[in-house]
Parts: C-alpha cells; structure tokens; sequence
C-alpha cells in the first residue's frame, strides 16, 4: 500500500508544532534567564494586565449579568498571577508562530499575528474563563458540575473574543512600549 506524503502532512505539522511547545517549555525551564528578564517580565505582565482587565469585565456580565467592584477585584486578584504564570511559563508565543508558519504565513505580517494571536486567545481564553467561573459561580453552581460547565458556556464565546480582541491590542501596543521602556530583548 503506497501512502502518499499529502495525506501524512496534516500528522507531520501536528508533530512539529508539539515538539516545538515541548522544546519551548523545557527551554523555559531550564533556561530560567531567558524568562526572567527585564524585557520578558514587562511584557508578559502588560499582556496579563490587558488580557485581564477585559476578562474581569466581560466575563462577569455575559455569565451573571452582572458587574460590581468586589467581582472585579476578586476575579482580577486570581486570574492576574494565574494568567501572568501561563505566559511566562508556556511558550504559547512560539506555538502560535509555530501554527501560523505551518499554514504557510510570513511572519511579522498581519495574517500572521492574527493567527498566532489565536492560539494565544484559545489557550489563556480557555484556562481563564474556567478558573474565573469557578471562583465566581462555582460557590453557587459547585465546581465541575453540570450547572458549572453550563455557566461556563454560556460566556465561553465571549471569554474568547475579550480575550483574542485584548491580545491583539497587546501585541500592537506592548510590544513598541516594552521597547522603548527596556531596550531591544537580549538574544
């Protein structure tokens, strides 16, 4: 039986672009300096601000209805560390360039950044909104129960597009800013 490469092609860009994230993360670990910059922390913890500040928004209105300072401020004291650890730790920035240079865009171009900008939304907007329904609908509905998962849901959609729509802001914003506060990144 004779397979052609067309049909494995899909299983061997599935492949690389985990042993890219594999790669990335064991380089994070190990290679704690390359995290632990002035470069680095400025702009993982700007994406962390503005990736939350929309979610600490957005979220609670589209599960509950509803929006005050203490939901705020609390969904803001959890999700901040959380999603700040997520970005330092996960090299979700090289798995979205991994994917977008897959489908064959040119990095640094606009279909590039969008699609590597969606892989960034899917991951921290998925881990986020379940931490963030948990801590503000878990104490009535139980965590991980049906009633969970339906709170969930029903503000998942616009979990992910606060967050897509805050990354992109994020990625045209921190970027030149970090920049010009810390100087190019150190190789």
């Amino acid at each position: 039986m004779n397979i052609s490469c067309d049909i494995l092609y899909p299983c061997k860009n599935a492949f690389t672009i985990l042993c890219t994230l594999c790669v990335s993360i064991l380089e994070g670990v190990f290679f704690v300096n390359k995290i632990f910059n002035k470069f680095n922390l400025f702009l993982n913890i700007y994406v962390s601000v503005v990736i939350n500040v929309a979610l600490c928004i957005v979220l609670p209105i589209a599960a509950m209805g509803m929006l005050n300072a203490p939901i705020f401020f609390k969904g803001f004291a959890i999700a901040f560390p959380v999603s700040t650890l997520i970005v330092l730790f996960i090299p979700i920035n090289r798995l979205g360039d991994a994917l977008a240079g897959t489908i064959g865009l040119k990095p640094r171009t606009v279909p590039h950044t969008l699609v590597s900008t969606a892989v960034l939304a899917f991951i921290v907007g998925t881990v986020m909104s379940l931490i963030m329904t948990g801590v503000n609908a878990g104490p009535f509905t139980g965590i991980f129960t049906p009633a969970y998962f339906a709170a969930w849901f029903s503000a998942y959609g616009w979990a992910l597009l606060s967050v897509y729509v805050s990354a992109l802001i994020w990625v045209w914003t921190g970027l030149p800013l970090t920049m010009k506060l810390c100087g190019p990144p150190k190789a």
